[in-house]
């Protein structure tokens, strides 16, 4: 359900392309990537990871969820309220143009209404609301798209105007998924000190985690926009919006696996690893299958929407997506660090992967570009991938099928391959042409990893609730 929406809100970006690529030109993409690289930082600091927490403790006993709410709702809040004002000064201060300097109140708003919108889902994904997560998500997207492409056209094309669009879309998704009342907000949580202080230092990992994050998804920004321009972050921005595609799977399966997992491992933790690595590697094959997809489509649906000024940025796609693909295996990876409590190796393994990040940045983005700086983003994502799964594995052993993750990952890599270049002049076509070969290939995969789910779906009792 969560994919699907993701998918859907990714098509309303996609639809709106044409225009607005037509409208804003290169430049104010790179301005507004910037921009996000800033908001993006303050968020993820302020929130010190106690949204991590919230899920993980809330379903503990001892002290009440109630409690455990208002106390990362009160800390997270107070915290949004100073950085947005620090981001907001940030951008004033090292914006790349005194033009763009105007943008300091948008990007400050932005980043306390990101907080928000963190802590309200996590808020839905620990009562299983999945619903109206995807709701607020199609909600939110469209009505980003659709104010930013009217702001463009009639106010002024410009970076203001995409940055104005994605604050009201955000606001949006806030007012579907809701907050706590308010008035419970202004009680104390009644949490006693040992309490919140083993709440604050399990985030402090996620506190170091989220801006070596902020580094790798943002450093590549940084060096294009220095070394290469504007119009060449522009193009590259662009195609990162094809080749991220994946991580609105990465981010439906974050949002629903750990709240269920951890329900799960609280209620039989002995009986529990089994069927948690089962469960493991049929969502790490799930990460190839989209891999793949977006690595054989996204330079089609990049000469399909967008101006031809952008077009060069189709070589970008399968590196950024494969990034994409290691960024999830990191996260599922978090599965056994989550479970036992010791989120320690995560800040390592992100900050080995954010040094290297940055001296890959470094040595690749003034050869080679833009491509440059694709290949950078894959191979830190990947270097972290490595150590937190050996990490994890340590900590709390899972039985998963190396073996069949194996084989189905040479099936994805050989597939990609072939269709990652176009096979029609047309991209309509061309898309067409490699729609019958992806789906066999994923269906082999499925069946590599997944038998008995591809039985279920041939029966079409895949998704089929079990009786109670």
């Amino acid at each position: 359900m969560l994919t699907i929406a993701g998918i859907v809100t990714r098509m309303f970006g996609l639809a709106s392309s044409p225009i607005l690529t037509r409208l804003v030109g290169p430049a104010p993409y790179g301005v507004v990537a910037l921009a996000g690289t800033i908001s993006s930082l303050a968020t993820t600091v302020a929130l010190l990871g106690v949204d991590l927490a919230y899920f993980r403790f809330f379903f503990i006993g001892g002290d009440s969820g109630r409690s455990v709410e208002r106390f990362c709702w009160r800390f997270s809040l107070s915290m949004g309220l100073g950085f947005s004002l620090v981001a907001g000064a940030g951008w004033w201060l090292i914006s790349p143009s005194s033009l763009y300097s105007g943008l300091a109140p948008v990007v400050a708003a932005g980043t306390l209404v990101a907080l928000i919108v963190t802590m309200s889902t996590t808020r839905r994904r620990i009562h299983g609301d999945y619903p109206r997560i995807a709701a607020a998500t199609v909600a939110g997207g469209a009505v980003g798209v659709v104010v930013s492409v009217f702001l463009a056209w009639r106010w002024r094309a410009d970076a203001q105007a995409m940055l104005v669009g994605a604050l009201i879309g955000s606001l949006a998704t806030v007012a579907i998924l809701g907050i706590p009342p308010v008035s419970s907000l202004l009680r104390p949580s009644g949490l006693g000190p040992a309490k919140r202080k083993e709440l604050l230092l399990m985030g402090i990992a996620g506190a170091v985690t989220a801006p070596m994050y902020w580094v790798i998804a943002s450093a590549d920004r940084w060096f294009l926009g220095a070394w290469a321009g504007a119009g060449s972050l522009g193009i590259y921005s662009f195609a990162s919006t094809i080749g991220l595609i994946g991580m609105m799977v990465n981010s439906a399966l974050t949002l629903a696996w750990f709240p269920e997992v951890s329900r799960e491992y609280e209620a039989s933790p002995g009986g529990s690893p089994a069927a948690i690595g089962r469960m493991w590697a049929r969502l790490a094959a799930l990460l190839m299958v989209t891999w793949l997809a977006v690595a054989a489509s996204g330079g089609d649906l990049i000469r399909l929407f967008a101006d031809r000024r952008f077009h060069e940025g189709a070589a970008f796609v399968p590196w950024i997506a494969g990034g994409v693909f290691f960024n999830g295996m990191a996260s599922l990876a978090n599965t056994g660090l989550l479970l036992s409590r010791n989120l320690v190796p995560t800040a390592w393994c992100w900050t080995a992967g954010a040094a290297a990040n940055l001296a890959l940045n470094a040595l690749l983005v003034g050869p080679f570009g833009a491509m440059g700086a694709s290949l950078a983003s894959f191979l830190s994502y990947a270097l972290i991938a490595a150590g937190m799964v050996r990490a994890a594995q340590c900590r709390l052993y899972l039985p998963i099928p190396w073996g069949k993750l194996a084989g189905a990952a040479a099936l994805a890599i050989g597939a990609g391959a072939l269709m990652s270049f176009p096979w029609s002049a047309s991209p309509a076509w061309s898309l067409m042409m490699k729609l019958p070969c992806g789906a066999a290939a994923a269906a082999a995969m499925g069946a590599i990893a997944a038998p008995d789910w591809m039985r279920s779906f041939a029966r079409g009792d895949l998704f089929r609730r079990e009786a109670p």
